[in-house]
């Protein structure tokens, strides 16, 4: 049986012409397939040099206006009492969106809160006592009833007066004890034209006793007048002083009730205003639990569905408000700790959003405007980004801002291009060895 090499051997080739290309090629053939193979590879190295490979450091992002959308939530376990939106609907600052079930009425707390900041501290007294009186304030009601009560003291004060009587005795007691006084001192000064009237009888008669032209007798008598207009004289001078005395003890009466009335007026006063700002303060935390306001003007948006009498827990994000002023747009990112060094301020950064693929409405771009010191407590740094161009895509697209939008990022940390990439591996390759 032949072999296959035998085989081989006896096979000839039908061509002579054939055995000379196979024996020795053309030289056309080697000389255009090196150009080929040349310009191949030049292809490659200019494509290397044009095709951009930067380095990105992945994140996630969320994009909002200057002011972000307010997220309104549940502070307690309760049920929806009224909602008075409707998605989507236009609000202003300070409307109320939504009532939530309390142990008081809704409509008695907001009047309240009305009359409260319509008066202030200094219009207490014009505090609609009898009106307030019916008002169902539930948790409020124990707060309510002592302001009420510290009120109608002060009120009840002001009316009695309860130390006029006093202030009324104290200064009817200085009149008539100064009309004494008076009265003792045109006695004194009748006394004391007498005293001098018998002083001068007695001298006449002591110089007359002298001359023995009078008895001793008439001399005792006349001294006993001298005496006795003396004595009466003394008598006026002490009376007039006690007078003074008494008049300084009703002084300082009077003036001790002025005092006490003045302290007592001041801190009923005081507790009055005390007792209406822990009042200020439970309306403050009632409507805290129980109502939700929008504190900006913009356009509300539901969160999920939500009916009247539905539960609610607290923590539950039941409505959010859009700002109307969304010129300036920003984003936050969370930039994990692996690589974040390399993250520096001006760095351009590639979005990718969710809501819109970038396959279809292309990519949108931002620049890195500061970072974060310290993590947070996941080990993310916050990195804050501005978007020179808006919401405008890489092709060309301007997205819509109506909802914060969120999305993947890549912080571009190295522009390199293919071939830098090559050196650069390289170059890490050889450092490494």
């Amino acid at each position: 049986m032949e072999t296959k090499k035998d085989i081989l051997d006896t096979i000839q080739l039908h061509s002579e012409g054939v055995q000379d290309i196979l024996t020795q090629p053309p030289h056309w053939m080697v000389r255009w397939g090196n150009t080929t193979i040349l310009l191949i590879l030049l292809l490659i190295l200019l494509m290397s040099c044009l095709i951009k490979y930067p380095e990105f450091v992945p994140s996630t992002v969320i994009i909002s206006s200057r002011n972000p959308p307010e997220k309104l939530e549940a502070r307690i376990n309760t049920k929806v009492e009224e909602i008075f939106v409707a998605d989507h609907q236009a609000v202003s600052r300070g409307q109320v969106l939504m009532v939530l079930q309390s142990t008081a009425d809704y409509r008695d707390v907001i009047r309240l809160r009305s009359i409260v900041d319509s008066l202030g501290n200094k219009g207490l007294v014009y505090f609609p006592l009898s009106e307030v009186a019916g008002f169902k304030l539930g948790e409020i009601q124990g707060d309510y009833n002592a302001f009420a009560k510290a009120l109608t003291d002060e009120q009840l004060y002001a009316r009695l007066q309860p130390y006029s009587p006093d202030y009324a005795a104290a200064n009817k007691s200085l009149a008539e004890s100064r009309n004494r006084i008076h009265t003792l001192q045109q006695q004194k000064s009748l006394e004391e034209t007498k005293y001098e009237l018998s002083k001068r009888e007695f001298d006449r008669y002591q110089e007359l006793f002298k001359e023995k032209v009078v008895s001793a007798a008439e001399l005792s008598q006349e001294r006993m007048k001298f005496l006795q207009a003396g004595q009466n004289l003394e008598s006026i001078n002490i009376t007039i002083s006690q007078l003074q005395e008494g008049i300084l003890s009703i002084e300082k009466t009077r003036s001790g009730a002025t005092i006490n009335a003045e302290k007592d007026k001041i801190n009923l006063s005081s507790q009055t205003g005390q007792l209406f700002e822990q009042l200020r303060k439970s309306l403050n935390a009632w409507e805290q639990n129980y109502l939700l306001t929008s504190s900006v003007a913009g356009v509300v948006g539901f969160q999920q569905f939500i009916g009247k009498n539905q539960f609610v827990k607290t923590g539950d994000i039941l409505l959010s408000v859009m700002p109307d002023d969304k010129d300036i747009l920003i984003g936050g990112l969370r930039v994990p700790a692996t690589n974040s060094g390399k993250v520096k301020e001006g760095q351009k950064v590639l979005l990718k959003l969710d809501n819109y693929p970038y396959q279809e409405f292309g990519m949108v771009e931002g620049r890195v405007k500061n970072i974060a010191n310290a993590p947070d407590k996941d080990g993310n740094y916050y990195v804050n980004i501005i978007l020179p161009n808006g919401l405008q895509t890489s092709f060309h697209k301007t997205l819509p801002f109506d909802k914060e939008l969120k999305g993947n990022a890549e912080v571009v940390t190295q522009d390199l291009r293919l071939i830098e990439r090559f050196f650069y591996q390289l170059r890490r390759l050889l450092r490494y060895e």
